[in-house]
């Protein structure tokens, strides 16, 4: 009787139950086992199939200034959230990341000559040098997409005030609610709204239904509510409360699925610089459904990132202060792509 090979297990159960709990990061040493194999990958992962996405959502998110590759699944009350820290990008320390169809942008913590651009799917990197005597800023921010004959460019640019405001789908009446904004499915804008005095009392999602490409034109954008949650029975006395400038989330569920926030954030820390005596905060990954799922995942102690410097602040005795980054998360799923970024120029024939 012959025996089995791997390659001779159902395609079926070899995506449900293989492929569909790959790393991303992984997936190249999969594609070796086999020509089937290889071929699966292609259509489960590359190809996004429906049962593959069903409830999930993979992605990557820097956390203490490395890259993790993120893989979350939920079905009814079981929650899988795996992350793995990219091996192939030990060396750099990354502040950001940045998705466009399976490939990412890097911007670095410290060197500011070059960005890289890293397909994990392939495990390819390229680096991109910043032009002479113009280094990259920590405060530029970057688009990266393609041309209309998907050429792929970054667009880099300083952040600037004085244009007109994106019209929000409420009144807010306190300073104390907070807007963050993030994206849903790379084409639509989502706008995660908490209400409440110091905690959440509530959390609004809402999603752009319409968003017309005319610069300036507010009228153009139209939203649709995702989600509306009641925190109060969640989190108790809790302090729960999201910062605006540097929590970041991500979102799965249709109108006819559950829908659920995933939020990036610290436990129990109040983001901003303070001066307090030495405590360990936890990054933090809030995970929220609109049938009134709660549960939270800790990531891990956050270092703290505060660097001295005398001429700056004055620090009284017996106080340390206190800086933490909250993992920053790519907010669309990952679907790989064959684009090549190490192609050396072709040869020219005798």
């Amino acid at each position: 009787m012959m025996k089995k090979r791997i390659c001779d297990l159902p395609p079926r159960l070899v995506g449900e139950k293989i492929l569909s709990k790959v790393p991303i990061t992984c997936v190249g040493e999969v594609r070796s086992t086999c020509k089937l194999w290889d071929r699966l990958t292609r259509e489960w992962i590359v190809g996004g199939k429906e049962e593959a996405a069903k409830h999930q959502f993979l992605g990557f998110v820097t956390v203490d200034f490395k890259v993790c590759s993120l893989r979350f699944r939920k079905e009814e009350d079981a929650v899988d959230l795996s992350i793995k820290q990219v091996g192939l990008l030990n060396q750099y320390e990354v502040r950001q990341v940045f998705h466009c169809e399976g490939l990412l942008l890097c911007v670095l913590e410290e060197d500011r000559s070059k960005l890289l651009a890293w397909n994990p799917y392939l495990g390819q990197t390229r680096s991109i040098s910043s032009r002479t005597g113009d280094d990259f800023d920590a405060l530029d921010v970057y688009l990266f997409g393609y041309d209309m004959n998907r050429n792929h460019k970054m667009l880099r640019f300083h952040e600037t005030f004085g244009l007109k405001p994106l019209h929000l789908p409420f009144l807010v009446y306190s300073c104390e609610e907070a807007v963050t904004l993030s994206s849903f499915r790379d084409e639509k804008l989502a706008l995660l709204h908490q209400k409440g005095h110091e905690i959440i009392e509530a959390l609004e999602i809402w999603i752009t239904t319409k968003f017309d490409d005319q610069p300036f034109n507010a009228a153009a954008v139209t939203w649709s509510k995702f989600m509306n949650v009641d925190m109060r029975p969640l989190i108790g006395d809790r302090f729960v409360r999201f910062d605006e400038h540097f929590a970041g989330f991500f979102l799965i569920g249709s109108d006819e699925e559950e829908k659920v926030a995933v939020v990036f954030d610290m436990d129990g820390y109040e983001f901003c610089f303070e001066l307090v005596t030495t405590t360990d905060y936890y990054h933090t990954a809030f995970i929220i459904g609109d049938d009134g799922y709660y549960k939270t995942v800790s990531l891990g102690v956050a270092p703290n990132t505060w660097k001295h410097d005398p001429l700056q602040i004055y620090v009284p005795t017996g106080y340390v202060p206190q800086c933490y980054y909250p993992p920053f998360v790519c907010s669309s799923s990952y679907l790989p792509s064959l684009v090549q970024l190490n192609n050396q120029p072709p040869r020219q024939r005798d």
